[in-house]
């Protein structure tokens, strides 16, 4: 890692940041800041002087409480981050200052400010996924050649304020419960998607995992967020939804209804866990049907559909095997929600739940992994107008 002597070429004397914020004046601040408060300035384009008559440029100074816990290592690192890579995501570093106990650095001032003065307003959900969107494009930028970066600084997560702590426990509270409409914006609420909302709000959940080895990569969150985007406006047709269970136990198959089937009937095999999930499929006008298997199905646990039953959701749990076959990761339970009732949970409900409802007539198919057991299950959801 860089040091900040490599690093000379981007200090600013402390006197000038001085100046440019009338030193640090009440009046220049805008706000507060994850480990110091932030100020508005005009910093000299050209040379390390503020003597009048020089062409400045608008920035927006961090001065950093080295009491509220940020060190020389993080320091560092925002610095070395932020001096070398560029991105239009990704807020563009003027330079830094590190004199006596003063750590500052210097960004280029955001004319539309930060996101927290707009969380209040009126932003639609389309605007509120191309925000995400966009955050989560600069951090996948990051994520790849600085890694180890990113891992460190999600580490400091105790120094986030008591608020924000409190949301996301809230958040996971609400997700696990069903209920997460009862803490989403009014003005949201009324005009999300199912699919969007779903979508949406897994991804959020699985980027509170308390190990951060289990929350996804930002590759996948920016996939998901602009799935929901395309959702939302109507453009998108068709999406994966999972994958619950083991994404590398057993093989993959997958299910998915043609324009003109409908699903008749789902086989199950279980105990305490599901050994395996066949379906029949019926085209329309047709009378013959199609039985699709994976695994061997010996104990038949069959749900028959009525002729304008459909589903509507899944619930299930993913535990872990014990005895003979102990430790693979596999679907322990599952049960199926549709527009008529809700057919009762198939194995044993243990381990770690998981349930995703979507709109009537959105229903496409399901896809997996299995082996000696039913591994991994997930669902095809398409576009409903």
């Amino acid at each position: 890692m860089a040091s900040i002597k490599e690093l000379d070429y981007l200090k600013i004397p402390l006197e000038d940041i001085k100046l440019a914020t009338n030193n640090f004046s009440d009046t220049c601040f805008i706000g507060q800041g994850g480990f110091g408060r932030v100020y508005k300035g005009q910093l000299p384009i050209s040379s390390s002087t503020t003597r009048s008559g020089k062409p400045t440029t608008t920035v927006a100074v961090k001065r950093l409480d080295v009491k509220g816990g940020q060190g020389q290592h993080e320091f560092l690192i925002e610095i070395v981050m932020l001096s070398s890579y560029k991105h239009d995501n990704l807020v563009s570093l003027i330079g830094f200052s590190e004199e006596g106990d003063e750590k500052i650095i210097v960004y280029e001032h955001e004319v539309r400010g930060s996101l927290d003065k707009y969380l209040a307003t009126d932003l639609t959900w389309v605007q509120c996924l191309q925000i995400c969107l966009g955050a989560a494009r600069g951090l996948n930028y990051l994520h790849s050649v600085l890694f180890e970066v990113l891992c460190g600084r999600l580490g400091m997560i105790g120094n986030y304020d008591d608020e924000r702590r409190f949301l996301s426990h809230l958040a996971r509270l609400r997700f696990e419960e069903g209920k997460l409409d009862e803490i989403i914006l009014p003005s949201i609420r009324k005009q999300i998607k199912t699919n969007s909302l779903q979508i949406f709000s897994r991804i959020a959940y699985q980027c509170l995992e308390m190990d951060r080895k289990q929350r996804p990569t930002m590759a996948l969150i920016m996939e998901q967020l602009q799935t929901s985007l395309e959702f939302q406006i109507g453009c998108r047709r068709m999406t994966r939804i999972g994958l619950w269970g083991s994404s590398t136990g057993g093989s993959p198959w997958s299910s998915q209804l043609g324009s003109n089937q409908k699903l008749r009937k789902i086989m199950i095999d279980h105990e305490d866990w599901i050994y395996s999930i066949g379906f029949t499929t019926e085209e329309f006008g047709a009378s013959s049907c199609q039985e699709l298997k994976w695994a061997k199905i010996e104990t038949n646990h069959p749900i028959n559909f009525d002729a304008n039953e459909e589903i509507t959701g899944i619930l299930g749990t993913v535990g872990v095997t014990t005895g003979r076959y102990a430790g693979y990761i596999v679907i322990s339970s599952l049960c199926f929600m549709t527009n008529k009732t809700r057919h009762r949970p198939f194995g044993k409900e243990t381990g770690t739940p998981f349930s995703v409802p979507w709109e009537l007539g959105s229903f496409a198919g399901f896809y997996g992994r299995a082996g000696f057991y039913l591994d991994g299950l997930g669902c095809y959801l398409k576009a409903t107008i």
